[in-house]
């Protein structure tokens, strides 16, 4: 019993200890989320008539003397205090919200142990008095730029340049609480977070404290910003510096497939579309991907590899890169190359799925079926684009790139009636943390032009945020099809502000789902038929997705065991035995492919000129195969014997 009794004691004890003397992490991060919350919530601050940071730049310093718990409540006291008197209210509190729209605003911690009971009464009667108002750190973005919502004094929160100018301790916590307090209350999807929001900022928060030098500044924020789990955050997280140096690289892409990191297209000899990516400086690739998935903001893992493969090779144009990869024999292979380019160069854009399509905004192929290149379409060319394929039994739609806003127009024409395909959690101004459901609907009632084919939808990794936004649009017509692999799931808008004049950051601030309330942030579109490209397929210059959504749409027209309706392909003799005579209408750069009964590529034919060709099958197996021709203008396929 009276070990019992001591030991209880000694935790009484232990706990009074830890309450009395918090540790510097802990109090930056308490300072953090009272700050914020006075920030948007009293009277006097909401409105700017304090000056906040400057009574945070003040605070700072006691905060990180304060020895004893009392003391750091003494130093929150002041903090308050500074910002006056609350204006009592006289007006009816605002009606309670649903859960879903207030996760933004969880004030439990206002009754955790470290806070003294007179700052509590403090923050509580704040809460007891706010009422929604016009707030001067947050608006409805009405100006230039793009995103839901501006920050109008908190762009830029420092006026200077880091790199140049590198600040000081208290500045630097200045700009990861305000930068953190945004985040905190504008992002609408805080609550599918893999690390809740309040534990990244008390991991990190004397990373930022102690953070010697500009570098070691990027790599904080890209640390706190890879975890909002928001491809849009990463792709803004970026500095002037950044664009200058170390961003230097090889002619080399790389695309992901469902295993590998893939070229796809190649400045030297020794490295051949669909050779596989195994080293880099001798560092295998997953030991790599390790080292940097805590600086890349994602939602699932396609997109982090997608991002990350732009990565891979960049640095100082002084020092060269060794590649360790894998060619078509499976052979290893290593190569030293020399960053010569800029990664944002053109020669790294200029390149497509498939290629032969990348300057098509549509066209129509044998067996009546439609393509449309999503990422060329503009709004003027919707009219003539649908009445060229009004009449097809199929259109396939390519999402895999950026759409120009067409999806509108396009809906107009298709949807057989009015309908809502999306709606969205709007982030309220005027109450920060809290948020309205809104719907939108596109189409025309009782449409006598709607499209009565089948709609088949490309996508992949490249696809995100309006062209995600632009797939849901699809997904409102009947019996749509989604072929590909899973999207960034990062759609909605972008909000972005500056840090100082070289560090931007921003992220999703405007929540989009579907009509029924499912999510598709980070989960992004679903495909129906998941299909990645392979580097078998990658080598032989093949679009496996579009082949895919072909062989879908053939299903849907008329096809028997001649190939699709209307073909114009022949193969002579048939059976064969040692060669087959392919002809067709003329066309330049075909591709021929010979499938088995697996569906296995068993043959592959470049032809550089006109057919008629003749392919030698002298060595295939007696039995039946299919042949694919595919060229400029058609996708035909043919079935025929060998026998032996």
């Amino acid at each position: 019993m009276k070990k019992l009794i001591f030991i209880v004691l000694l935790y009484a004890l232990c706990v009074t200890a830890y309450a009395q003397n918090p540790s510097y992490e802990k109090k930056l991060y308490y300072t953090c989320k009272v700050w914020g919350y006075v920030k948007y919530f009293h009277s006097e601050v909401s409105t700017c008539k304090v000056n906040w940071d400057s009574v945070l730049a003040a605070i700072l310093p006691m905060v990180k003397n304060a020895e004893s718990n009392s003391a750091f409540n003494n130093a929150l006291m002041n903090m308050i205090g500074a910002a006056g008197q609350m204006e009592p209210t006289t007006t009816p509190a605002p009606d309670e919200l649903s859960p879903e729209l207030r996760f933004n605003l969880n004030l439990d911690w206002f009754n955790d142990p470290i806070l003294r009971s007179d700052v509590k009464a403090i923050l509580v009667n704040i809460k007891t008095n706010f009422r929604p108002h016009t707030n001067c750190w947050v608006c409805n973005n009405t100006g230039a730029g793009y995103g839901w919502l501006a920050f109008p004094n908190d762009d830029p929160i420092i006026n200077d340049s880091l790199v140049t100018n590198f600040p000081d301790e208290f500045t630097r916590l200045a700009l990861l609480f305000r930068y953190w307090n945004i985040a905190s209350y504008f992002n609408p999807y805080k609550d599918i977070l893999d690390i809740p929001w309040d534990s990244t900022l008390y991991r990190n928060v004397i990373n930022f404290a102690t953070v010697p030098d500009y570098t070691g500044f990027v790599k904080a924020i890209k640390k706190m910003s890879s975890k909002l789990d928001d491809a849009h955050a990463e792709c803004l997280t970026y500095t002037t510096k950044s664009n200058s140096t170390g961003n230097f690289i090889p002619r080399l892409i790389f695309k992901i497939t469902k295993n590998n990191y893939v070229v796809v297209k190649s400045d030297y000899s020794e490295i051949s579309n669909g050779d596989i990516l195994e080293s880099i400086n001798g560092k295998p690739i997953t030991q790599i991907e390790d080292s940097l998935r805590p600086y890349i903001s994602s939602g699932n893992y396609d997109v982090f590899r997608r991002d990350l493969s732009s990565y891979f090779l960049r640095g100082d144009s002084a020092f060269n890169v060794k590649v360790g990869f894998k060619d078509y024999l499976g052979n290893t292979n290593t190569i030293w190359l020399s960053r010569i380019n800029r990664y944002y160069d053109t020669w790294f854009s200029d390149y497509y799925p498939c290629d032969s399509l990348k300057a098509k905004k549509w066209k129509k192929y044998k067996g009546n079926i439609g393509y449309v290149n999503m990422g060329i379409l503009e709004p003027e060319d919707v009219k003539n684009m649908y009445n060229s394929l009004y009449a097809t039994k199929a259109i396939i739609f390519d999402v895999r790139n950026y759409p120009n806003g067409t999806i509108t127009n396009i809906a107009q024409y298709i949807y057989p009636n009015r309908k809502c395909f999306v709606k969205f959690t709007i982030p309220d101004v005027f109450f920060p943390g809290t948020y309205s459901w809104s719907e939108s609907f596109y189409g025309i009632e009782n449409n006598t032009v709607a499209y009565k084919g089948k709609i088949i939808v490309l996508c992949n990794q490249e696809t995100q945020s309006h062209a995600e936004f632009t797939c849901m649009g699809f997904q409102a017509m009947p019996d749509v099809v989604i072929v590909g692999s899973q999207t960034a799931g990062a759609d909605g808008d972008i909000s972005a502000y500056k840090m100082s004049k070289d560090i931007h950051v921003g992220f999703t601030t405007l929540g989009t789902f579907y009509p029924d309330g499912r999510q598709t942030q980070r989960i992004g579109i679903v495909p129906d038929s998941v299909v990645y490209p392979t580097a078998e397929g990658i080598r032989q210059g093949r679009d496996e997705v579009l082949d895919k959504a072909f062989e879908i749409a053939r299903a849907t027209v008329s096809v028997d065991e001649n190939g699709i309706t209307e073909n114009d392909i022949a193969i002579s003799p048939n059976p064969a035995k040692d060669y087959i005579e392919i002809t067709s209408k003329p066309s330049e750069g075909s591709a021929i492919y010979i499938y088995n009964m697996l569906g296995e590529i068993v043959l592959t034919v470049r032809v550089e000129n006109f057919l008629p060709v003749r392919v030698n099958v002298s060595n295939l197996p007696q039995g039946i195969y299919y042949l694919t021709l595919r060229t400029q203008n058609a996708y035909e396929i043919k079935k025929f014997e060998i026998v032996k």
